[in-house]
């Protein structure tokens, strides 16, 4: 192992490299932060003093079927210009995470193989911690779900809590996807969302409550519910 070997295995900059133990079945990597990535996030300064240490463990990706881990020692920094006292966070740390990025990053890409639990056992790691990486994962990447292409909606509500509480969902009909989502029935609840689309499209609904806020935003719909008459 070598400061090479971690930023190019584990995409480690900002760090030096001292030692690995092995021990009680996993692989511990002992390394010290450096001053090459170091800047105050309050003036940009890149003068400083080093005020206190500590050890920070941070999850890494597994080698083989090695938990892997990653020891850092982290330096207290006060900045030589604005007295500004932080712990820094390097780059491959994720804010105050206890994971490497590499780490989040290969979750997720497991993810798209394996159930949650099966990611979890595979990674060492419990099933809440996964499943907060998916949860993070999804809601970055539908952020922003484009409406140019759609057609066809169809909508739909189901329960989510006993006491008659219902979530609506709005879904792609040629793509299947999923294009908007919020809690409640009521026209009211659903009428923010069709005011963003812009073209005119066909919708088919399958709730009667809806029929009048779809006729209401949009044009040239074609609306048809096949339980009520």
């Amino acid at each position: 192992m070598s400061t090479s070997m971690l930023y190019h295995a584990f995409g480690a900059s900002g760090i030096k490299y001292i030692t690995t133990d092995y021990s009680d079945g996993q692989i511990t990597i002992k390394a010290e932060m450096t001053t090459q990535c170091l800047q105050c996030p309050k003036c940009s300064n890149c003068q400083f003093k080093f005020r206190g240490k500590r050890l920070r463990r941070l999850h890494a990706p597994p080698i083989g079927k090695k938990k892997t881990f990653l020891d850092v020692i982290l330096h207290r920094v006060e900045c030589a210009k604005c007295s500004h006292l932080y712990w820094p966070v390097l780059p491959f740390m994720k804010e105050t995470k206890r994971m490497t990025r590499s780490f989040i990053r290969l979750a997720g890409e497991l993810l798209a193989f394996g159930t949650i639990q099966d990611v979890a056992e595979f990674l060492g790691v419990g099933w809440d911690t996964i499943k907060r990486i998916h949860k993070n994962d999804l809601q970055a990447k539908y952020r922003t779900i484009p409406l140019e292409d759609v057609e066809y909606v169809s909508i739909d509500e189901f329960s989510i809590k006993k006491g008659h509480k219902y979530m609506t969902v709005v879904t792609d009909l040629q793509s299947g996807a999923i294009i908007h989502a919020v809690e409640g029935r009521k026209k009211e609840d659903i009428a923010p969302f069709f005011k963003k689309l812009k073209k005119k499209f066909k919708a088919e609904s399958h709730l009667h409550g809806h029929e009048s806020v779809i006729h209401t935003r949009c044009e040239g719909i074609l609306t048809r519910d096949r339980y009520c008459i």
